[in-house]
């Protein structure tokens, strides 16, 4: 009997005709998914003319839409239905959580994402999400029967209902301007096209960004090294300026580099608001001028070719294709230590574990190290250090940071910074054990982070609305005392940044080496622009 009735559950079917049937998927569409538009638009000052034609734009476009896919198969038409339901209430949910828009930065952002990090946005009320306003919907969309009119009517109709939004928009002409005005903003808020639309462009951009890489011009180095010369280039994630005591913070989230001859360089901001975007601007030789994607070279690529040995350590993603000597992941890193103290894997002390015994043991005169952070990657703040570094409670401990008060979500993002902060000291005091080695240590950031200011979290807001705190990034430096001594250099010699940090780093890590070719620019070398400028 129960087997019975569980097999005439899974037959069960329901007969309509297919223009009710796309009729109430439009519909569905309108009544579940339109919040963030809606929202927007009310708070734009939008007329009830112009919620009215955002409603018809929706409800014609994915109706022809549909029906025209019905035209070639009605089974085609209803995968595409449920791929985009279940698609937007997973998006929904995203938008809703973390006020985040998905336009083509966030969309680079989520395909830069490493599994890893994507995994920390999960949370069990995003399957109520895709559960009620996607898996549901999807099976009666499947189960339906739809009475269907020959395949010449169906793409009729879909031509008719397009004609029909069309002829709407020239009547209701006057509103163009509104759409204008608006269209980048409102365009990261329609679903599904603001994740299919700009999805295609990130593959386009992606196909052009893929094309093989420009070799820069060949390097010379200005003399033999007169011992190993070292350059640990630090590459943060998410860490906003705004939240570091070195700049001014009222919290001391920086009480072990105080400890140091760590110096800050004035606080600037970074290229993009997220990772790909930052990363092609700090390892490239354009800085800004990259806008997020470059084809030429990159830094451990050209330091490689040029025979620096380079050894690149990532716990992080969003890089663009290069080459080094050694590759390593945090993961790999621990599993490959044996010991007492091997380092979890998941943290960033796995980059920084023994670092001093890496240098030390390396058999090159020049050595390019490049540690690239989790960091203060949101929103499982309370999962980037060990407890021991939980300094300020109590923390937001969900990844739902918009459900906990302000003080538990700055307790938890400021606690990664000081745990940040620990592991740039612990370096330091490492690379002071490397014998013999003119060293050099430079600490920036990707980009910034929100944490509920004016209603943003995380990061990868467009940059023409993204607050401060999403594009401020802090850069820091320390030297070693021969290198300092050797190059005839001091802190007082390291000139201030003129508002942009990821144009410094290239050709500071080519200054640091003595390094020159037809691409230096001294003004960008942090370590040589002062006698450029002097000279």
């Amino acid at each position: 009997m129960a087997q019975g009735t569980f097999k005439h559950i899974l037959g069960w079917r329901w007969t309509c005709h297919l223009y009710t049937l796309i009729g109430a998927i439009c519909l569905f569409h309108l009544v579940a998914f339109q919040g963030p538009l809606l929202g927007y638009a009310r708070s734009v000052g939008s007329s009830g003319v112009q919620i009215v034609s955002l409603q018809i734009l929706q409800l014609c476009l994915l109706g022809s839409i549909l029906l025209l896919l019905a035209a070639i198969s009605v089974r085609l038409m209803k995968g595409v239905a449920v791929c985009l339901i279940v698609a937007n209430a997973s998006a929904l949910y995203f938008m809703q959580s973390y006020q985040i828009e998905l336009d083509l930065t966030m969309i680079t952002n989520i395909f830069g994402t490493n599994t890893g990090q994507a995994s920390e946005l999960w949370h069990w009320t995003l399957g109520v999400y895709v559960l009620g306003l996607g898996v549901v919907p999807a099976v009666l969309i499947f189960a339906a029967r739809p009475r269907c009119p020959a395949r010449i009517w169906r793409l009729l109709s879909g031509f008719a209902i397009f004609g029909t939004l069309l002829v709407w928009l020239f009547a209701t002409a006057h509103t163009w301007l509104w759409y204008d005005q608006h269209a980048t903003r409102m365009g990261a808020r329609i679903l599904p096209w603001s994740y299919i639309v700009n999805t295609g462009r990130f593959f386009n951009k992606q196909a052009s960004a893929n094309r093989v890489q420009i070799l820069l011009p060949d390097a010379t180095f200005l003399a033999d090294p007169v011992q190993k010369e070292i350059v640990v280039l630090v590459l943060g994630e998410a860490a906003r300026a705004a939240s570091f005591g070195i700049y001014g913070y009222d919290r001391d989230t920086n009480p072990f580099t105080a400890q140091t001859d760590l110096f800050a360089l004035p606080v600037g901001r970074s290229c993009a608001t997220y990772t790909i975007g930052s990363m092609a601007c700090i390892l490239t030789h354009e800085g800004r001028a990259a806008s997020g994607r470059t084809t030429f070279e990159p830094l451990p690529s050209y330091m490689t070719r040029s025979g620096v040995h380079t050894i690149w350590r990532s716990n992080s993603g969003g890089t663009p294709p290069f080459k080094a000597d050694v590759i390593a992941r945090a993961s790999e890193i621990a599993a490959a230590c044996v010991g007492d103290d091997c380092p979890q894997g998941r943290l960033d002390d796995a980059l920084f574990y023994k670092v001093d015994d890496l240098l030390t043991q390396t058999d090159a005169n020049r050595i390019l190290l490049v540690l690239h952070q989790t960091g203060s990657h949101g929103p499982r703040y309370f999962e980037k250090y060990p407890p021991a570094f939980e300094a300020f409670t109590p923390v937001c401990a969900t990844v739902q940071v918009g459900t906990c008060s302000r003080q538990e979500l700055f307790n938890a993002y400021d606690n990664t910074i000081r745990y940040t902060d620990y592991l740039l000291a612990d370096l330091i005091g490492q690379l002071q054990n490397v014998p013999n080695a003119d060293t050099v240590m430079i600490y920036v950031s990707d980009h910034g982070q929100s944490l509920g200011e004016d209603g943003f979290y995380l990061h990868g807001t467009p940059p023409a609305i993204a607050p401060d705190v999403q594009q401020e990034v802090p850069f820091l430096v320390w030297m070693s005392d021969s290198f300092q001594k050797n190059r005839g250099i001091t802190s007082a010699d390291v000139i201030p940044l003129q508002s942009f940090p990821h144009d410094f780093p290239f050709h500071s890590v080519m200054g640091a080496f003595g390094m020159r070719s037809d691409i230096y620019k001294p003004q960008y070398d942090i370590f040589g622009a002062r006698t450029a400028i002097d000279g």
